[in-house]
């Protein structure tokens, strides 16, 4: 049953529609978070902070979409299994630091927090830059998912 759902789900090519929200959201976490750092204003951080968790809980979904069109195009490429690890890097390092952030916000001081979330944003930024990289060399450099 669950196979026949995902086979389902995995017709409608949904995962380069899906991919550019987290990749936009973590982006903009950071851009913000840095925006408030420069001008020191709260309202930032806290709309940095709302981006970052929207961007967290919507990358488990376009991963597991990316993996059934995968699955659906019989994709074996070196490119592809780079573009895959890193995806998953990304969710893994992004759900631990959300959580992570999440429990310790309220026992760490805003200064300490803001330091840990901005080395966070740093470091998914750059997972996701490195992901985001591979997914475009497997459109661009090798067509996969474009229709002849």
């Amino acid at each position: 049953m669950i196979d026949k759902i995902l086979s389902f789900i995995g017709q409608f090519h949904v995962h380069p529609i899906l991919v550019h929200f987290p990749i936009a959201l973590f982006i903009s976490a950071l851009g913000l978070e840095m925006l408030a750092i420069v001008f020191k204003k709260e309202y930032l951080q806290d709309v940095s902070w709302t981006n970052f968790i929207l961007a967290v809980l919507i990358t488990p979904l376009v991963v597991l979409t990316g993996l059934l069109e995968a699955k659906g195009l019989h994709l074996s490429h070196k490119a592809a299994n780079i573009h895959k690890m890193f995806a998953f890097w990304t969710f893994g390092v992004s759900s631990i630091c959300a959580i992570g952030l999440w429990i310790m916000q309220k026992k760490l001081s805003q200064k300490l927090f803001r330091k840990l979330f901005f080395i966070s944003l740093v470091l998914v930024v750059i997972l996701v830059l490195i992901c985001g990289y591979y997914g475009g060399r497997l459109v661009y450099e090798y067509g996969v998912g474009v229709s002849e």
